[in-house]
């Protein structure tokens, strides 16, 4: 086992990163995250220093799946749950699920709150799958957080914020932001609500 202080929060964005294209790698000599877009330079030292670099692939689509299969068994709803059983069958089951769940802002949250503490989990698992013994907690362990702490913050004024920052996303042409801006958008905001709740 390698120990090592991890960055967390860039470990989580990179698991998400939403360019195929942009390689993310995990340094093994200080726990940061490396974002190669194509054609980067520091694709040059990854390549020659293979050893000191882990490779952070997106979460398989099969998994994903898994996940929303899990989630919509959640659904109280019988009429809702009907409808989106019948949505995620087939080529296009992610467009129709999130189209369906647009049209329930309480399933919506909760289908956000179920992927991030699985998008959670897995970081972890993967942390420890590649041998990996973490020095430092991630600031979403309970151990990171105190229940003192969490209970400061609103958790429906942090829900709205985020869903207004993804129904502005969605009315943006998604060309109007380079990708890899936003994920350092996103990366920032991540940090420094985890820095708030810590304080």
């Amino acid at each position: 086992m390698r120990e090592l202080n991890i960055d967390w929060t860039g470990l989580h964005g990179a698991f998400q990163m939403p360019v195929p294209d942009v390689r993310c790698y995990l340094s093994l000599a200080d726990g940061s995250i490396v974002k190669l877009p194509p054609g980067d330079p520091g694709f040059a030292a990854v390549q020659s220093n293979k050893a000191d670099y882990v490779a952070i692939d997106a979460i398989p689509s099969r998994i994903q799946y898994q996940w929303v299969d899990e989630f919509v068994a959640t659904i109280a709803d019988p009429d809702l749950k009907t409808r989106v059983e019948a949505a995620i069958n087939g080529k296009g089951a992610f467009r129709r699920f999130k189209d369906i769940l647009l049209t329930s802002p309480e399933e919506r949250r909760r289908w956000f709150e179920f992927r991030d503490e699985k998008m959670r989990q897995r970081i972890v698992e993967w942390v420890r799958e590649k041998s990996i013994e973490p020095k430092n907690e991630p600031p979403w362990s309970a151990g990171a957080v105190s229940s003192a702490t969490k209970q400061q913050n609103d958790p429906h004024e942090v829900e709205a914020l985020r869903d207004q920052l993804i129904a502005w996303f969605d009315g943006k042409d998604a060309k109007a932001l380079a990708p890899l801006a936003l994920e350092a958008l996103a990366t920032e905001i991540g940090r420094r609500f985890f820095v708030k709740q810590l304080k």
